[in-house]
């Protein structure tokens, strides 16, 4: 959208080489993803059929001091949760606090009508919990690490009998999701920091679905990554959540919440401003929330 409002010609570019140059006036959006990805997306937003079940996950009073506030709200079965705000607005903060990677002062959790007490990420994950985190070459990935060992790393616990790993096991299982996901690549021993951004989520992605998770909270999912990509990543999220997998999805991108939510959470300040169901929100409702209007 930026570049369709501010400049004048549009070079498009695909693995290296120049597709196509055009004035802007002359070039549709539909041409311009059609030509960044080799095909066409007739619906960039798959639509969402699935039908949400009961509550699986409330997250109740949680406090930070200074950071978040009385934050309160549930996520049902096969769901996707969006959380919007502006940048600063605390959405990130609660999500590492809700898995255990920061403290939280205050609240519970409640999962599948249980307490839950998390108080690092091993805590989450064992609980069923997986987290996409919002910077994948800082947090999400080890770069100098395969694409195999990337894939593998939250489930190796699983291919190891009495401290060793059984590696038939583990690259069968790696092979699987990197097929599953669509990563591209000549090689699982490839550096995963050798990946093109779109491969490079997959692959964090890949290794939290390995896990079979219950819930998955993803920040920011396809942040700096091309059009095709995200398209990959929208259709996984539907097939997740058609499995009964729920998805709490923190976002930046208005369009990405409002084409894929069920429910919308808009955070200002660190406090829940309010919240919006998919059929009523649009983009004016959301940002008067997250500017702290009514």
């Amino acid at each position: 959208e930026e570049v369709t409002q501010n400049c004048d010609t549009i070079t498009v570019m695909r693995d290296g080489v120049s597709v196509a140059t055009k004035p802007v006036k002359e070039y549709s959006m539909e041409q311009i993803v059609r030509d960044m990805v080799g095909r066409s997306i007739t619906e960039f937003y798959p639509d969402r059929r699935n039908k949400p079940g009961e509550v699986l996950l409330e997250v109740k009073h949680f406090e930070q001091p200074g950071v978040f506030h009385d934050i309160n709200f549930n996520l049902r079965k096969g769901e996707i949760l969006g959380f919007a705000g502006l940048m600063g607005s605390g959405r990130t903060e609660i999500m590492r606090a809700v898995f255990g990677v920061d403290p939280h002062a205050g609240g519970e959790l409640v999962f599948k009508g249980e307490p839950l007490k998390i108080t690092k990420p091993e805590d989450a994950i064992k609980a069923g919990l997986g987290f996409v985190t919002e910077n994948r070459k800082t947090e999400g990935l080890i770069l100098d690490f395969s694409i195999l060992r990337n894939i593998a790393l939250p489930s190796v616990d699983s291919f190891a009998k009495s401290g060793v790993i059984n590696f038939n096991i583990l690259n069968d299982f790696a092979d699987k999701m990197a097929k599953k996901l669509g990563v591209k690549t000549s090689s699982l021993d490839l550096e995963a920091g050798a990946l093109s951004g779109g491969n490079q989520q997959k692959v964090v992605i890949a290794k939290w679905v390995g896990r079979h998770p219950e819930v998955i909270i993803m920040d920011e999912p396809t942040r700096g990554i091309d059009v095709g990509a995200k398209r990959d990543i929208y259709e996984l999220m539907n097939e997740l959540t058609a499995s009964g997998v729920s998805i709490i999805m923190v976002s930046s991108e208005l369009p990405e919440v409002l084409g894929m939510s069920d429910r919308i959470v808009v955070v200002h300040e660190g406090r829940i401003a309010g919240e919006l169901l998919h059929d009523e929100a649009d983009q004016e409702k959301i940002m008067t929330l997250a500017t702290g209007g009514q």
